[in-house]
């Protein structure tokens, strides 16, 4: 069963060059971690003869209009965000929003992990070629 509209938006992207589709979508699977959700609603852009530069680029200017849409049409939320559960939500917010994205190749990755071997421990050993994992995420 698929819930995506990714096949239409492709079509869609190869007459207009961008496009995107918004909506539910729904994992059937059993979930082993509280990272994953059964159901949630996704952004799935599709960008025609775009290299992963352009992709980043694309996704950098994404989130820091939703941060600045955020800080523009619901303050009010936002500080009560910061004041019942966030502290630093607005400040987080208004600095991802005017500071550009770090941008690390795979392989810059593993050497800073691989680098940082005496003063950190991870469970998952960091090897050229594997996926990363949540804790090297973290500390990249």
């Amino acid at each position: 069963l698929t819930v995506s509209g990714q096949l239409q938006a492709e079509a869609y992207a190869c007459a207009l060059s961008g496009a995107y589709t918004f909506g539910p979508t729904f994992r059937a699977e059993n979930s082993h971690t509280s990272r994953h959700l059964a159901e949630f609603w996704m952004v799935e852009p599709e960008i025609a003869f775009a290299n992963l530069q352009d992709i980043m680029n694309y996704a950098e200017s994404y989130v820091q209009y939703l941060c600045k849409w955020l800080l523009e049409h619901c303050m009010e939320d936002m500080e009560f965000m910061a004041k019942t559960h966030d502290k630093s939500a607005i400040e987080r917010l208004e600095l991802v929003s005017s500071t550009p994205f770090e941008r690390v190749s795979y392989t810059k990755a593993v050497e800073m992990l691989t680098g940082s071997a005496g003063s950190k421990k991870f469970q998952t050993k960091v090897e050229w070629g594997i996926d990363l994992a949540s804790e090297h995420e973290r500390y990249v």
